[in-house]
């Protein structure tokens, strides 16, 4: 659904068990440069003899992980032991453990950044675009063919970091030549030699396979498939290569990157499952002057192998075997974001670089069919001063307990008389399906203290008071300024029992008022809250399942459930808790109900609905945080953009599509800097560039703190991996999740 804010319009890693701090490992792709064209070729790997009988074969497609890069030393084994083969010409031993380290640093090889312009077929277009850039950047490109991509590929500079290429190929960019990328080139890192400590031999590769092919191999105690590579990197350490089919690779990061635990939605899964494998075709070869496709961290997609592999993810990646999204035909490169704050991002705004089409921000929400809405002939109406006093009257009507007679107007004023709560008492165990239990009072039952004690007797809790409640608790619950009020330890323990139970609430001045005389109202409230706590069979608890043809349709289990909504059903919105009537209701599948079904009618319905919104990412615990920041603090994370002195303030400078900060000026003592995309909320040291600025000045008007008010986590581009599990839970299918969050693209089989 579409909400209009201002000047736009706008619209799930690990959460631990109790839903906490996912997050996410969902991480989020910010490290590489958008592009729509296909990777280069990937690596090759180190040549070897043909498998011997019962050899570890990784079948086609396979991926070649970077999973531990220069570090000092691994050690790899498998139940059985493993076989050590090099490219050194036949060399192989078969040992119980193999452990490797730099045998020499050997020669340093730096890596060649490039920048690629274009991938043409035509050999004359791509000779002209060769032309351009020349004219334009007076550096002389080359053009080569690429077998792999059957295209002319112009390329232009060659600088030792990647930084230095960006900035050629973001001038490419603003001179008109749009889809400029930095590209990796350079010899193999063969220079140096790995020891293998239990032989002793040097070797410059090695390929590692368990002895027995139904073993795991382990690299530092971490179970992965397939087989393991160890070599030399141009930095004096090891590569730990796993070459591993593609499908095996995704079991090992869709979990990492979106939990089943915390986002059990298959349809979410599946599609996190195709954006994880549509992004590694797309970045295939990546790393290639490395030796491996793609690396093992947030800087790509984290990959954890065998470890992490859960059933339900593996599910998602077996039903959507070799399925991809596609642009043109090729794998796109697949973006995804933990947590959009209800509205993507257009891709340029964030990564340098052109324009991508299937990259345009979206509102994250359910799809319009997923809603529905709902209508009552019976209007709102305010029923006496007590906040919710409405909702909990027409529940205990809906629930049989109260006559309709007292929704009339000053039908609740005044005092209840005894026969009148020993009725409501009974009729409540009537709905509730209970024997009521003798309670034996002394007094008149409007007083408040009575009153608890006859309700929590008849109840029959006053067994969970004596067996549930510990002395301490008891005093514990009862530190009110009246608690002397009390009489006798029958209705002290009576009051502590319904304080546990969220049946009783001490006033704003901390007292209970036991001797004071109940309203019909105040009453009305108790019984309300009693029959919630104890759970009457006809109130039902569920998720919105749909609406059709008058019918409302739940799910509390696993097979839907449908009822005739009633004309003149009850409607009500809990918005945080705070109850309100209404004569239409909007919800999305998957919203929580509370509803009173009686004789195949909904004759009460109650819609649990959030201060955050509609956004289908508003479960995260990111969706809204807020960050309290000097300009001392600012200027410390500045530090690599630039000196500006005293920070003075910061200002936003462009607005994106979804309402995030694409250009921020910050001024300073000393000047003044602009930045964009991803480095403002790399140097403002932010979750996202989604938020607003408000300031807290000195008697003097200058800035103490920036207080920034913001929304969601990452960058905000392609796929929310919250709103994708929203999505789902509203019924869309991983198909029309892809397409919501991806643009024009298609679905495809790669293989």
């Amino acid at each position: 659904m579409r909400r209009h804010r201002g000047w736009r319009t706008s619209g799930a890693a690990w959460v631990g068990a109790a839903a906490a701090a996912w997050l996410v490992a969902a991480s989020c792709r910010t490290m590489q440069q958008p592009r729509t064209i296909p990777a280069g070729p990937a690596p090759q790997a180190a040549p070897q003899a043909a498998p011997e009988a019962g050899a570890v074969v990784v079948p086609t497609p396979a991926v070649r992980v970077g999973i531990l890069v220069d570090v000092s030393r691994v050690s790899i084994g498998a139940d059985t032991g493993v076989v050590v083969s090099g490219v050194d010409p036949g060399y192989r031993a078969a040992v119980s453990r193999a452990t490797f380290v730099p045998a020499s640093t050997g020669m340093r090889v730096l890596p060649r950044f490039r920048v690629q312009v274009a991938s043409l077929a035509e050999q004359a277009g791509a000779q002209n675009v060769a032309v351009r850039v020349e004219e334009t950047v007076q550096i002389r490109p080359t053009v080569q063919w690429n077998p792999q991509t059957s295209t002319h590929q112009v390329r232009v500079g060659a600088f030792v970091t990647r930084d230095e290429a960006l900035r050629l190929a973001t001038r490419l960019t603003r001179s008109g030549l749009p889809g400029a990328y930095v590209v990796e080139e350079g010899p193999p890192p063969a220079a140096g030699r790995i020891r293998l400590l239990e032989t002793g031999e040097e070797l410059t590769v090695a390929t590692v396979i368990p002895s027995k092919p139904t073993d795991l191999l382990t690299a530092d105690a971490a179970p992965y498939r397939g087989i393991l590579e160890v070599r030399a990197s141009e930095m004096g350490g090891l590569i730990v290569v796993n070459v591993v089919h593609t499908e095996d690779y995704l079991r090992g990061v869709v979990p990492n990157e979106l939990s089943p635990l915390a986002f059990p939605a298959m349809e979410a899964l599946k599609a996190q499952a195709v954006a994880a494998r549509s992004y590694v075709l797309h970045h295939k070869g990546e790393f290639a002057a490395r030796g491996y496709d793609i690396c093992a961290t947030q800087a790509c997609q984290v990959y954890r192998g065998k470890s992490s592999e859960h059933e339900m993810t593996d599910r998602a990646v077996a039903q959507t075997h070799g399925v991809i999204a596609t642009w043109r035909g090729q794998a796109i490169n697949a973006y995804y974001t933990s947590t959009c704050g209800g509205f993507t991002e257009d891709g340029e705004n964030v990564f340098d670089g052109e324009s991508i089409p299937y990259l345009k921000g979206v509102a994250c929400a359910p799809e319009r069919t997923a809603w529905a809405t709902l209508h009552t002939t019976a209007p709102p109406r305010e029923v006496g001063s007590e906040p919710g006093l409405g909702r909990d009257l027409s529940l205990l009507v809906s629930l049989g307990v109260l006559d309709p007679a007292l929704e009339a107007p000053r039908k609740l004023s005044g005092i209840p008389t005894d026969p009148e709560i020993r009725s409501w008492v009974a009729r409540l165990h009537q709905a509730l399906h209970r024997r009521e239990c003798e309670s034996t009072v002394n007094g008149a039952l409007a007083r408040r203290g009575t009153f608890a004690q006859y309700l929590v007797g008849s109840l029959c809790w006053e067994e969970r008071g004596r067996r549930l409640l510990a002395p301490p608790d008891s005093d514990y619950l009862l530190e009110v300024e009246d608690r002397a009020s009390l009489k006798g330890e029958e209705e002290r323990l009576a009051a502590a029992v319904l304080i546990q139970e969220g049946v009783l609430s001490p006033f704003a001045d901390n007292t209970l008022r036991p001797g004071a005389a109940l309203t019909r109202g105040e009453a009305i409230l108790l019984l309300a809250r009693a029959a919630e706590r104890a759970g009457p069979p006809a109130l039902v608890a569920a998720e919105f399942a749909g609406m059709a043809a008058g019918q409302v349709t739940i799910l509390r289990g696993e097979e839907p459930e449908s009822f005739a909504l009633d004309p003149a059903v009850r409607l009500f919105r809990s918005l945080d808790g705070v109850r309100a009537a209404a004569s239409e209701l909007s919800l999305a599948v998957g919203d929580r109900v509370n509803l009173v079904v009686a004789d195949g009618r909904v004759i009460f319905l109650e819609a649990e609905q959030s201060r955050k919104g509609a956004a289908a990412d508003r479960s995260s615990r990111y969706y809204r945080w807020e960050a309290r920041l000097t300009p001392a603090d600012l200027a410390r994370g500045l530090g690599r953009y630039g000196d500006v002195g005293t920070v003075r303030d910061i200002v936003p400078r462009r607005i994106g599509v979804s309402g995030r900060v694409v250009e921020l000026t910050v001024r300073g003592s000393a000047g003044e800097i602009v930045l964009k995309g991803l480095r403002i909320r790399a140097a403002l040291g932010l979750r996202e560039n989604l938020f607003v600025i408000e300031r807290e000045t000195d008697s003097r008007g200058a800035v103490e703190r920036f207080v920034i008010t913001g929304k969601g986590w990452g960058h905000g581009v392609g796929l929310c991996q919250v709103g994708a599990f929203g999505m789902a839970q509203s019924g869309s299918t991983f198909e029309q999740i892809l397409q919501h969050y991806y643009t024009g693209i298609q679905l495809a089989t790669a293989y």
